[in-house]
């Protein structure tokens, strides 16, 4: 049995949409996981919160989910003593996640309250993705896409190397599959009289992308909105492969779980990028 707490956010929940379902599908391996990810949520502020909970014992910021258990309110700490778990994952918030110096000191305050209440865990780092070309972010951080992998690649290197650490590699499975998927934006789809619920074409991508928002908008009409950090269902899958290789040390090119909407073709490119990633960083743990 491997037992596996995710100490997140969003990205978090991504990377283990699936794990549950492919470890089911795989060899000899029954897998409880835990999640204490709060949408949004950077090492500063799981920190913050840890500390708040010590003052205020009625504060449980976290819906902790954990396999065959209700999901409950609880606190960082509770959710570290509930189980004997083998792996415990840190990260960093996905708009931070290329600038180096928000890592410090918060993560390393976390890795030693893990240290601490769960000594039998191994401490690894889950490396996020850069965002898709055309995320709006993008524009507003002034950097590109490649930049920002480069960045966050280094960020979570050095948080690896002084932690001693080691990494789960979604990001750079994500940039492998990216250069096979190829993804570009639809210069065809006309924006300016974009037809409601027509979206562009973006079946090549790894990450969410444009969506019309219904229902209660600011104006009351339906609106196209883009989602350039989360991943479909290819990118969650692709990074929950990742995260199934070094964890239970089963190849996924063997396993035959497949969301609904991957094509075969589509699930050969992700498993392969995703077996080559893991082969690349080491292989499983």
């Amino acid at each position: 049995m491997i037992k596996v707490l995710t100490i997140g956010n969003s990205l978090a929940d991504n990377a283990t949409r699936y794990l549950e379902e492919i470890a089911a599908s795989g060899k000899d391996v029954e897998l409880i996981l835990g999640k204490a990810n709060i949408g949004g949520c950077s090492l500063e502020k799981h920190w913050n919160l840890v500390e708040q909970c010590d003052l205020l014992t009625d504060v449980k910021p976290y819906n902790f989910y954990m396999t065959g258990a209700e999901t409950c309110s609880a606190t960082l700490k509770e959710a570290l003593v509930s189980e004997r778990w083998d792996f415990v994952t840190l990260q960093q918030v996905s708009n931070l996640s290329w600038m180096a110096e928000t890592f410090f000191p918060y993560i390393q305050k976390l890795y030693d309250l893990v240290r601490k209440l769960a000594p039998q865990a191994q401490i690894v780092i889950h490396q996020t993705w850069a965002y898709r070309c055309d995320a709006e972010e993008l524009k507003k951080y002034g950097i590109s896409h490649e930049e920002m992998f480069a960045c966050l690649k280094q960020a979570y290197s050095e948080a690896s190397k002084k932690l001693g650490c080691r990494i789960i590699p979604c990001g750079e499975a994500f940039q492998k599959a990216r250069s096979i998927f190829n993804y570009t934006p639809d210069e065809s789809y006309d924006f300016e009289n974009a037809k409601p619920f027509e979206l562009p074409e973006q079946s090549k991508s790894l990450i969410a992308g444009y969506f019309w928002k219904t229902g209660n908008t600011v104006t009351g009409k339906a609106e196209l909105r883009i989602d350039g950090k989360h991943g479909n269902a290819k990118g969650c899958y692709l990074a929950n492969a990742v995260w199934y290789e070094m964890m239970t040390k089963n190849s996924i090119l063997d396993n035959k779980f497949c969301p609904e909407g991957i094509s075969q073709e589509e699930l050969d490119i992700l498993k392969k990028a995703a077996h080559e990633t893991v082969k690349e960083y080491g292989g499983s743990f």
